[in-house]
């Protein structure tokens, strides 16, 4: 492990955890719980980078429970990021965008000094792009997405987006990593970078929205002013980190800091809480019932929504985990774990940033020195470097990806029809065993790496990456790299491998050949060479 880390020096911050600091959930309930528990341990800051959110009452639910948090800590800042053309999709059935949610969340009452919307859009894509106006088919050049959801100290990285079905049945990976403060203000500085440059809604604005007027909209104008920002905060990031790793008493100053900024806080909400008078308290209970009403309504709504996957019993299960995340508090022992390093790579093709294609392609020049690698991506068009590690290394290595079926793009209409036939093809590819995700009802979002090494350490990879063409040239993307010795947590990721491969069925190139159901023909042949670098 260590002569790995070594190999990836060059790589600028580094970041050290307790293992106990990170936690696995396991299912998108879990992650929809640790969203509604995130919401309610939050007084500081929120801060969500995602591709969107969806229209449905699960959504509307997170979105009560978000203008309920800031009713109650009116210092407390929220910051959105979202794809400008994924969230200002219209939706075919209601006429509503991803969008339409974030106005409607300005509606209750938010603070707009407190609350920052951004939309992230390539500034280099030809102007035809906007002919498809409201459109998925802009999305086929370039998407944001980078996903990470940060509560105060605590941050969720995931590649789930933030839609009704990644909250029940389509299956991705999700941690938690408690108290990591350096991450969560790393991650926020980098949001705040992309936000100066974003197009952003303007909420003073009285104006209905429209993504096609420039309104509503403000959009710093030069693309240099964005590279140069991005360029200050790497630098600035890299910097510091040379400093830490030179300074001995670094660790001891920081506690000493954040003790002292604890005991401020206590302090000044101490003295907030005398200053209300009698007659502000009845009106802040008041407003507080009128929003516990509303989230009480969206929880029925979503407890309808939740009987169409689940019986009765897994319903009523799934309340109650909710209702324990939102009215009990729960604290998780963070000392009984080992150290881990945490390296956590930004991928933005038109800001030349490519750190996750030089982190991984160093991972894969020393494949030799793994003993074992399971790969996951839901929608798996490797770049041809890749194939080549993949296909001529002895290790062994095994992969899962989504059957046609279980596929995102599986009845999603008839132009995006043949995708997952395309996707099948592509593990023609692959010479190494295949394991495609087969499980009634649900589909397959996941994407990841476990690797263990020949010290028998332990390396996985979380994040957004697909590890596919466009992840490469096209996405913006976000990965972690986790790298440590702990039996416990690799057990831990033993057991979410296992939970994966527990719904999987291995499938030969003779069987995908031979699949009398999905039928690889001339067709889908040629279409892979026309869409495969946009996959």
């Amino acid at each position: 492990m260590n002569q790995l880390l070594n190999n990836l020096k060059f790589h600028k911050p580094l970041f050290k955890l307790n293992t106990a600091q990170i936690e696995i959930l396991k299912d998108p309930v879990d992650f929809y719980v640790n969203l509604h528990k995130g919401i309610k341990s939050a007084q500081k800051r929120i801060v969500w980078s995602t591709l969107y959110i969806g229209n449905g009452n699960m959504e509307e639910f997170l979105i009560e429970s978000l203008s309920n948090q800031q009713r109650r800590f009116e210092q407390l800042r929220i910051s959105l990021l979202m794809d400008y053309y994924r969230g200002t999709r219209r939706d075919k059935k209601d006429h509503t965008t991803p969008i339409d949610h974030y106005l409607y969340l300005r509606m209750q009452n938010l603070l707009a000094n407190n609350m920052k919307l951004g939309l992230m859009r390539h500034p280099y894509l030809p102007q035809f792009a906007n002919m498809f106006e409201e459109t998925a088919a802009r999305e086929i050049f370039n998407v944001h997405h980078m996903k990470w959801y940060i509560f105060d100290n605590k941050v969720i990285l995931t590649g789930a987006n933030l839609q009704e079905q990644y909250f029940i049945n389509r299956q991705d990976r999700y941690m938690v990593f408690h108290e990591a403060n350096e991450i969560a203000d790393y991650l926020d500085d980098a949001q705040s970078a992309l936000l100066q440059h974003a197009y952003y809604v303007d909420f003073d604005s009285n104006q209905k929205f429209d993504p096609l007027r420039a309104q509503p909209f403000k959009k710093q104008q030069y693309f240099k002013e964005f590279h140069q920002t991005w360029k200050i905060f790497k630098f600035s990031y890299k910097e510091a980190a040379e400093i830490k790793s030179d300074d001995e008493d670094y660790q001891e100053q920081q506690q000493e800091d954040e003790q002292q900024k604890q005991e401020e806080n206590n302090e000044e909400k101490q003295e907030q809480e005398e200053q209300l008078s009698q007659e502000e308290m009845l009106q802040f209970y008041e407003r507080d019932l009128i929003v516990e009403q509303k989230i009480q309504e969206r929880k029925e709504q979503a407890k309808l929504i939740l009987n169409k996957s689940f019986n009765k019993g897994d319903v009523q299960n799934i309340i109650n985990r909710l209702e324990k995340a939102l009215y009990q508090d729960q604290e998780r022992e963070l000392d009984e774990g080992e150290e881990c390093t945490i390296l956590i790579t930004l991928h933005i093709p038109y800001l030349q940033t490519d750190e996750d294609k030089l982190v991984f392609t160093k991972i894969l020049e020393h494949l030799d020195q793994f003993t074992s690698v399971t790969w996951a991506s839901g929608y798996m068009n490797f770049t041809k470097t890749i194939r080549n590690y993949v296909n001529n290394t002895k290790t062994d290595i095994k992969f899962i990806t989504a059957s046609p079926n279980a596929n995102g793009f599986h009845k999603a209409g008839k132009a995006k029809s043949f995708i997952p036939y395309l996707y099948r093809y592509f593990e023609l590819s692959i010479d190494k065993p295949i394991f495609e995700y087969k499980r009634n009802g649900w589909t397959f979002h996941t994407k990841g790496f476990w690797a263990t090494l020949q010290d028998h350490s332990t390396m996985t990879i979380i994040g957004s990456s697909n590890y596919a063409e466009r992840s490469e040239k096209r996405d913006n993307e976000i990965q972690a790299y986790i790298f440590t010795q702990c039996p416990m947590f690799k057990q831990d990721l033993k057991k979410e491998q296992d939970q994966l491969l527990n719904y999987s069925e291995q499938i030969t190139k003779e069987q995908i050949i031979n699949d009398s159901e999905i039928k690889i023909n001339w067709k889908i042949k040629f279409l892979s060479k026309i869409f495969k670098s946009m996959m």
